[in-house]
């Protein structure tokens, strides 16, 4: 990850970065294994490479908004962060060369909306939910994730280990996203929680001493810490509640894409290229759970 950037432009840069992050999952490292959400069994699909039925032919097209670390290093079709590495790879899968990959920008709320899509599958972060599936169509799930607690180096929270070192303190939550009800499930009353529009600018809000700790994605808690919000640290992860968190590609509810897409990330699984990406593009592995 690069590291060298400079506070005052990063401010600027972080809060659009982090404007429209698709969930509030964090990446773990475990992909696809878990099953559970996701799209249903694709083994029987038939794909024919590169003549799949896409919006333009020969053409895949992948939505995504504005590009940010770790998923996104540079520009989206770099090549580079998970997820553009993650779409080169699914296309590659699928029979489309890399000059036949187009992106196109698209805001989150385009992504989940019940609506027709301006592309053929979407790499936005984007949690898997009940909800979302019964108006959009997931592949099978490329990332399992976690919640990352992210706090002020100076702070008074710095050294937090647990949950209960955190009681008390005002923790900022993206208001559209997975973390609010996250952080309710772990701590209930006893912190305060403080809604967002964007988690860049719950991270503002951190970094100029007005909550005391932000929750996002882990991975996307690491980057934001160490590339966009120099002086924080992510101290650890939330409890997982339930079914983890998965994050898949999107598509139109009842794409003739979803099955071969889901096959694709699943070779991908079995092959060992997702591990692999986890393990170029993210920083999660050692950051412990908060008990």
């Amino acid at each position: 990850m690069r590291t060298s950037r400079l506070v005052t432009p990063l401010v600027a840069a972080a809060a659009s970065a982090l404007a429209l992050a698709g969930c509030s999952a964090d990446g773990t490292t475990d992909g696809t294994a878990d099953g559970g959400a996701g799209a249903s069994p694709s083994a029987s699909a038939t794909c024919e490479p590169g003549a799949l039925p896409t919006l333009t032919d020969g053409v895949l097209t992948v939505g995504a908004g504005d590009p940010y670390e770790p998923w996104y290093v540079g520009e989206k079709d770099s090549g580079e962060g998970f997820e553009s590495a993650l779409v080169y790879a699914v296309a590659e899968r699928l029979g489309y060369e890399r000059d036949a990959v187009e992106w196109a920008d698209v805001t989150f709320d385009q992504i989940i909306a019940p609506a027709e899509k301006p592309f053929d599958l979407a790499a936005y972060q984007t949690t898997i939910t009940d909800e979302r599936e019964q108006v959009v169509d997931f592949s099978s799930p490329y990332l399992t994730s976690r919640q990352g607690v992210i706090v002020a180096d100076d702070g008074r929270y710095a050294d937090a280990a647990s949950l209960a070192d955190l009681e008390g303190a005002k923790v900022g939550v993206t208001a559209a996203q997975t973390s609010l009800d996250a952080a309710e499930a772990a701590w209930g009353d006893a912190v305060e929680v403080v809604p967002f529009n964007a988690a860049g600018d719950g991270m503002q809000a951190l970094s100029a001493g007005q909550v005391d700790a932000m929750v996002m994605d882990v991975d996307q808690g690491v980057a934001a810490s160490t590339v966009y919000f120099p002086g924080t640290q992510v101290v650890g992860t939330l409890p997982t509640v339930g079914e983890p968190e998965q994050l898949g590609l999107v598509m139109d509810e009842g794409s003739a894409l979803t099955p071969c897409v889901s096959q694709a990330v699943e070779a991908l699984e079995a092959d060992g290229t997702l591990a692999q990406l986890r393990t170029e593009w993210l920083r999660s592995d050692d950051i412990p759970e908060l008990g």
